[in-house]
């Protein structure tokens, strides 16, 4: 009986073009729409790259030049190109190089030149900077006390040790993903349009439908679940398929995790349908206004998770916290996010703990009020 009313439940689904439309198609064109506005400034601006670097010195400063190898070599932070100093001009105006590490002859200065000032000549001179704060120390040291050299070399280079080690991943920090992630999130909130579907089919004071199912004498929850397991199944179906795309059509990196990623969709596609079964089942107001509410609410989600507006769930956190805890578009978009920035599952499964307490709480009310409906006629 289960599994023959779920079938005829996912052929309806199939069937209903509308559904189709807002909850599949709707999302992908949304996603092209993203990545054609602003996948180019992510890729140019956000993203890092190595950074060219020329360094010009007619006696090469052993000390710095030793920092530029390594940082080269083992960071891939910096490409230097040894040059002489006209050169090292010439390609810093072509635009070739970012900076210019000049060692003056006289003094034996290193200095950086450079043409603007925006993030990477920030990061150059970050490195003069630490690199001329340790000279000076370790001169003074020297100065004052000679037998310390060994154990400040040594300080050092712990130092650099536990920098290194302490990085809190490996994944890039593009903000602009907020958007996907939120995107992806919107598409399992739509579901809830599905979930109200179900509750006005269950209804029989809502659709002649449902009226026919009060009256066939059969267990009306036994009616219910096979339709919300079909609806969860084809919001999921949906879900996957457009994460799917945003991945493998746009190459957007959503993160490596796909079974923890599927999982979130799941959970994500489940909350958006009880959101919208809640709602049909509370209270007798008409199926428009009810349809509006589950739009209203999936759209105000949504802005508040990132959506329409880059860093809101940011803005958020900082003024009103507690909403980034139970907004159902914050928590799988947070969820995603957490996959593919930090190296533990901790803020993972706290993000999917809370959105697994609102579908308890929501499908809780929905079947205590179930429950309760009594029909005269029936």
């Amino acid at each position: 009986m289960f599994f023959r009313l779920y079938k005829y439940s996912i052929f309806q689904s199939l069937r209903d073009k509308l559904t189709l439309f807002w909850n599949l198609i709707f999302p992908i064109v949304l996603g092209t729409l993203f990545q054609l506005s602003f996948g180019g400034y992510a890729e140019e601006e956000v993203i890092f790259r190595q950074i060219p670097v020329a360094y010009a010195a007619e006696e090469e400063e052993e000390a710095f030049g030793e920092l530029l190898k390594e940082l080269e070599e083992d960071s891939g932070l910096i490409k230097v190109q040894t040059v002489e100093y006209e050169e090292a001009r010439r390609l810093l105006k072509e635009g070739k190089v970012e900076g210019i590490y000049h060692v003056e002859p006289d003094t034996g200065a290193v200095t950086l030149i450079v043409a603007e000032q925006e993030v990477n000549q920030t990061i150059l001179n970050s490195i003069l900077e630490q690199y001329q704060r340790a000279s000076a120390a370790f001169s003074d040291i020297a100065r004052e006390n000679p037998a310390g050299i060994q154990a400040a070399a040594a300080c050092l280079e712990e130092e650099c040790r536990y920098l290194k080690a302490g990085s809190v991943t490996d994944a890039s920090m593009n903000n602009t993903m907020d958007c996907f992630y939120s995107l992806v999130a919107m598409t399992c909130l739509m579901g809830a349009t599905s979930g109200l579907i179900v509750a006005s089919d269950f209804k029989a004071d809502a659709t002649p439908l449902a009226a026919r199912r009060a009256a066939a004498g059969a267990s009306r929850i036994g009616m219910l679940l096979p339709d919300l397991a079909a609806k969860i199944t084809m919001q999921f179906l949906y879900t996957a398929l457009s994460i799917c795309y945003l991945t493998f059509a746009l190459g957007i990196d959503l993160g490596e995790h796909w079974g923890l990623m599927f999982l979130t969709a799941l959970t994500g596609s489940i909350l958006g349908i009880m959101i919208g079964f809640f709602i049909g089942v509370a209270g007798k107001i008409r199926y428009g206004i009810k349809e509006g509410l589950c739009i209203g609410i999936m759209l105000v989600s949504s802005f508040f998770s990132g959506l329409m507006f880059q860093g809101m769930a940011r803005i958020v956190e900082t003024y009103v916290p507690v909403l980034n805890q139970i907004n159902p578009a914050t928590l799988v978009s947070k969820a995603l996010y957490s996959l593919n920035i930090y190296d533990n599952l901790g803020p993972y499964f706290s993000c999917l703990g809370r959105a697994a307490v609102l579908i308890l709480v929501l499908g809780a009310g929905a079947f205590l009020l179930v429950r309760r409906e009594r029909y005269a006629a029936v």
